[in-house]
């Protein structure tokens, strides 16, 4: 099994697939600086929090400045991270010192919006110095220091001339030793899984840098920027190649280090990324009734289609029911039109632009790790600006075997649910709002209880508001993968809090998600390095909750897409903050 590349900071983690724009008026200063401090009033207090959080942005988007790339903070280009011990060591007292500034101003003289600013920094920061101090991925993950994501930022948008971009790859791959070095020193004891497959992401990333960069910039005919490069890449690989072999040969013997968090670092991380604090056993019996409507509703589905068949029998029949190669793409921009005109004419909710989400094959370069996929622009891109839908073809050179089984994940069946959750309303449309967000905080802080959570809530809201209700098989799919998502929901809290084995997750998988034993292996493997992926089905209750209660209290009022847009336009907020925006109260979320 091989992860994909993960992003260093969990909260602060705006990355192509949820990137989120500044939509609120720009003052002369913030064109030129999009990170320069800006208050409505002239409370001293919101003046103090606004230059606070500039600081500390300009300063996390210098720690990671692959994360900078992909924002579209392009200064930071030629580097990469510097995660030797004294970096770090650095970067927790700096923001140990954000944190004790960030106590220091008043609060209760901060209006109401930003008096939510200030509890999301808060939590932000107080997070961030949890990864660094308590999670320590930096010490216990040798992948931590996989540079192929600062490198795909560079490759995946279009934001400079090819020329340009490929000079910045090189600038980047010339330090990767520097990089490598740090983490022989740093990482000590890991979980072997965490080992094993590090190495192998590793090889993934040199893969990555002899087959799929080079096509990424074929208008590239500089024979001597091709030359540098190549001088580089050997540099990068060949230390890639002695850090492989270090985790392979002095790391793995040695590596009985534990990936279980435990109640008291999960509760903490539920804390500071998604504002929930709820007790991990209430947790458990809402995300455990939520599993137990799902799988009434699946069998119901079952019966619509045929009742005379089992789930798995449907479940083959969806698999075989497809477009071809040929037909995928133009299938595909059909149907996100589909989607995107009942949105508007069912007032699900506006789509407030009328340029499209482009569906195109993914690029080469990133076939290989990617299915579905949305690539948006970062908040801060100004050139780049286009949003993709990718759909990954099967390669030229599969044969026809492969290239069935490669189809079968675009099942018509599925993927309308897979189309909501990326394009229409979910992520893109979420991007759109999202350039409304109003302060430099709201751009800045995402919570994936959110991002993710709306994206999931779409995919069945949208079917109980009518779209294809006469097709069960749509339902069906989305069943099956809103089944996947709530049997993560309990793996993830069960694994790191309750002693669940990893025999009984992939178990949980195969009996409630009716999953294959390898994916149901994939997605229990997946917990150990994404603890909190209950995120998806934990956010989409959340905004069911919310909806329903702003609807109580606004009764006959109530506009399903305006509450859609008010609460897409305030970025990614954690649902606890928008029950305050929205309800002016603080009650439970659940």
């Amino acid at each position: 099994m091989s992860r994909s590349l993960a992003v260093p900071c969990t909260v602060l983690a705006l990355f192509l697939t949820t990137a989120l724009s500044s939509g609120a008026p720009r003052t002369n200063s913030q064109a030129a600086d999009p990170l320069a401090p800006v208050t409505r009033t002239g409370n001293p207090s919101e003046k103090r929090l606004s230059a606070l959080a500039s600081r500390y942005f300009r300063g996390t988007y210098a720690f990671y400045p692959g994360w900078a790339t992909s924002s579209g903070l392009h200064q930071y280009d030629s580097l990469l991270s510097d995660l030797s011990r004294p970096a770090i060591d650095r970067e927790i007292e700096r923001t140990r010192n954000v944190l004790e500034e960030t106590k220091k101003i008043d609060a209760q003289k901060l209006s109401d919006s930003a008096s939510v600013d200030y509890d999301l920094f808060t939590r932000g920061v107080e997070g961030h110095l949890f990864d660094l101090t308590e999670i320590r991925s930096w010490e216990n993950d040798p992948s931590t220091y996989n540079y192929g994501n600062t490198i795909f930022a560079l490759v995946a948008r279009n934001y400079a001339p090819p020329e340009q971009r490929l000079r910045m790859v090189t600038a980047r791959l010339r330090q990767v030793p520097r990089l490598l070095e740090s983490g022989k020193e740093n990482v000590k004891n890991p979980p072997e899984m965490f080992a094993r497959f590090g190495a192998e992401d590793l090889g993934g990333t040199i893969d990555f840098l002899d087959k799929e960069v080079p096509p990424a910039f074929s208008s590239v005919k500089d024979p001597a920027i091709w030359k540098s490069y190549e001088d580089a890449k050997a540099i990068a690989v060949a230390a890639t190649r002695q850090y492989i072999d270090w985790i392979q040969k002095d790391l793995m013997p040695t590596a009985h280090g534990s990936y279980v968090l435990g109640e008291e670092r999960y509760r903490k991380k539920l804390h500071y990324d998604e504002m929930v604090d709820l007790s991990l056993d209430s947790l458990l019996e809402v995300g455990q009734q939520e599993l137990k409507r799902l799988e009434g509703r699946f069998a119901e589905t079952a019966k619509k289609i045929d009742p005379n068949a089992t789930p798995e029998e449907l479940l083959q029949r969806m698999r075989a029911d497809h477009p071809t190669k040929d037909e995928l793409i133009p299938y595909t921009k059909s149907l996100l039109e589909e989607i995107r005109s009942y949105c508007i004419s069912s007032r699900f909710i506006d789509v407030p632009s009328e340029v499209r989400c482009e569906v195109r094959p993914t690029p080469s370069f990133a076939a290989e790790r990617s299915f579905a996929s949305l690539d948006s622009p970062g908040p801060y891109e100004k050139k780049a600006n286009e949003a993709y839908y990718n759909i990954s073809l099967p390669n030229a050179a599969w044969d026809s075997a492969r290239v069935e089984q490669h189809l079968q994940g675009y099942s018509r069946w599925m993927l309308p649910s897979t189309s909501i959750h990326e394009a229409y309303p979910g992520h893109y449309v979420h991007f759109l709002y999202g350039k409304r967000a109003p302060s430099l905080v709201r751009q800045n802080l995402y919570s994936g209880s959110f991002g993710e959570g709306w994206a999931l809530y779409c995919e069945e809201q949208l079917l109980d508001h009518g779209f294809r209700k006469d097709d069960p098989r749509v339902e069906f799919g989305m069943l099956r993968w809103s089944l996947v998502r709530a049997v993560r929901y309990q793996v993830g809290i069960r694994v790191h809090t309750k002693g669940m084995s990893m025999d009984d997750a992939i178990a949980l998988f195969m009996t409630h998600a009716h999953m294959e034993k390898g994916n149901a292996e994939r997605e229990a493997y997946r917990a150990a390095f994404d603890p909190t992926y209950l995120v998806y089905t934990l956010g989409s209750l959340q905004i069911r909750k919310l909806r329903d209660d702003v609807a109580k209290a606004e009764g006959d009022t109530f506009d399903l897409a305006r509450f859609h847009a008010r609460i897409l336009s305030q970025g990614a907020l954690p649902v606890t903050l928008l029950r305050r925006i929205l309800l002016h109260d603080s009650g439970p979320t659940l």
